[in-house]
C-alpha cells in the first residue's frame, strides 16, 4: 500500500547517473489497496462508460449501532448522477445482502453477489440511485470511526477513534527550496477549495531514496454529534451539556489527536447520533510564520527536507481523505464523489455469523432482465444490455 512508492516508481528519468529527476508526487491517485472504495476481492468488475459520459456520486453512509458502539446494521445511498449521452455498463463491488432504487431514481438496480448492477441508456442525464444494505462484517472494517462504550455504575464513556490510518512507504532527497514551497501553496490550495489534487512533479536533485521510517498516513475527519439521555446528565466532559443533551464537534488528525471522547456522569443509557466527513488538511499545511509558503521558506530558510517531506506527507493525507469521499466506487475514475458517515443507536439485533447473498436477482423480478443483467457482466454481452436498456 505505497502511495509514495507509486510515486517514486514513476520518476523519470531513474537512471543512477541522472542529476536530477522530476518525481510523481502523490494524488489524486494512486488509492492504497483495502480501502474505499469497498470491492468484493478478485477482478475488478468490467465496467463500460462511454468517453463523453460522466458521473458524480454522493453518498449517505448509516451505521447502526448498539449500546456498545458495534455496528449491527450498514446501509448506504449511492447517488449516481450521469451525464452526456450514451449507453452506460455499470457494476459496482460491495459486500452487498438487498438493493432497491431510492427516491428519484430514473431506473431499477440489479443485484448480484457482491455487485450493484446498472445498465441503460442516457439522454443527457439520468440519476441512477439505490438504497443499498451491506453485510456489516465485512463493510466495518473500512469505516472511518471506531466507536468504543464503557460504562461503570453511573458513569459513561464514548470514546471515537479516527480509523483510516495506515502507515506508508514515502521517499526522501533533496529538492529544490523556492519550487518545494510553490507546491506547497499550490497544494494548500487545492485542499482548501475542497478538490482533488491534481497531479504535480517534483524536481529532485541527484537519487532520490525511501525514507527510514514509514509514514503513519490518516484521512482528517470532521466528526458532530449528541447524546441524548433518558434525564439530565449531572456533568460532561469533552461535550457540551444542554438540558438533557451532550454536543460534541472535533477534527480528528490534520495534527490533531485521531481520537475524542466524551464522559458523561448521570443521566442513564443515551442515545447517539453522530456524523462523520473526510475533511481538507488544514493545520499541516498552514505555513509558518508567513502567509504563505514561499514566504515563510524565503524568510526563514526552510530546510528543504523539512519542506520535501511535509509535501510528501500533507499530499498522501489528502489522498487517503479523497479515498472516503467514495465508500462505494464512481464508475468515473475523474467524477466527484462526496460522502457522509452517520453512526447512530439502533435497535436491530447483532448480525448473523454467516450471511450471503442471492445469487442474482431483478428488482422488477422479471426473468429475462434477470438474464440480461448477469450478461451484462460478460463483455460479450454487451449487445444485449443495449438492447434491453432501449426495449
Amino acid at each position: 500500500m505505497a502511495v509514495a512508492g507509486g510515486a517514486l516508481a514513476l520518476a523519470a528519468p531513474l537512471a543512477a547517473s541522472a542529476s536530477t529527476q522530476q518525481v510523481l508526487l502523490p494524488g489524486p491517485t494512486p488509492y492504497p489497496t483495502q480501502s474505499p472504495p469497498l470491492s468484493t476481492g478478485g477482478a475488478p468488475p468490467p465496467i463500460f462508460l462511454p468517453f463523453r459520459v460522466r458521473a458524480s456520486a454522493d453518498e449517505r453512509v448509516v451505521a447502526g449501532v448498539d449500546r456498545d458502539g458495534r455496528v449491527v446494521s450498514l446501509r448506504v445511498r449511492h447517488r449516481l448522477v450521469i451525464q452526456g449521452k450514451g449507453d452506460y455498463q455499470i457494476v459496482i463491488g460491495a459486500p452487498v445482502e438487498d438493493v432497491r432504487a431510492a427516491q428519484g431514481s430514473d431506473s431499477e438496480p440489479g443485484l448480484r453477489t457482491g455487485q450493484i448492477l446498472w445498465a441503460g441508456f442516457s439522454p443527457g442525464r439520468k440519476v441512477l440511485a439505490a438504497d443499498a444494505e451491506l453485510r456489516p462484517r465485512d463493510a466495518n472494517p473500512f469505516l472511518p470511526l471506531r466507536l468504543r462504550v464503557r460504562r461503570h455504575g453511573d458513569r459513561y464513556s464514548l470514546k471515537i477513534a479516527n480509523a483510516t490510518e495506515i502507515s506508508e512507504i514515502a521517499y526522501a532527497g533533496t529538492g529544490i527550496r523556492p519550487e518545494l514551497a510553490a507546491l506547497l501553496d499550490r497544494t494548500r490550495r487545492e485542499s482548501l477549495a475542497r478538490g482533488r489534487l491534481t497531479p504535480v512533479y517534483a524536481t529532485i536533485l541527484g537519487l532520490e531514496r525511501y525514507r527510514k521510517q514509514s509514514a503513519r498516513i490518516a484521512a482528517p475527519l470532521r466528526v458532530e454529534g449528541r447524546l441524548r439521555f433518558p434525564r439530565t446528565p449531572a456533568s460532561a466532559r469533552g461535550g457540551t451539556l444542554h438540558g438533557n443533551t451532550v454536543t460534541f464537534a472535533a477534527t480528528l488528525g490534520d495534527g490533531r489527536a485521531l481520537s475524542l471522547t466524551v464522559a458523561v456522569r448521570g443521566g442513564g443509557p443515551p442515545r447517539l447520533r453522530l456524523t462523520a466527513r473526510p475533511a481538507p488538511v488544514v493545520r499541516r499545511l498552514a505555513p509558518p510564520g508567513a502567509p504563505t509558503w514561499k514566504a515563510a521558506a524565503r524568510r526563514l530558510r526552510l530546510p528543504v527536507r523539512f519542506l520535501l517531506t511535509r509535501l510528501i506527507d500533507a499530499r498522501m493525507q489528502l489522498v487517503r481523505s479523497d479515498q472516503y469521499q467514495g465508500f462505494l466506487s464512481n464508475p468515473d475514475p475523474q467524477g466527484r464523489s462526496r460522502t457522509v458517515y452517520v453512526y447512530e443507536t439502533s435497535d436491530v439485533s447483532p448480525p448473523r455469523a454467516a450471511s450471503s447473498a442471492p445469487e442474482s436477482r431483478s428488482a422488477g423480478g422479471n426473468a429475462i432482465l434477470v438474464a440480461l443483467v448477469i450478461a451484462g457482466v460478460v463483455l460479450a454481452a454487451g449487445a444485449g444490455l443495449v438492447a434491453w436498456a432501449h426495449s
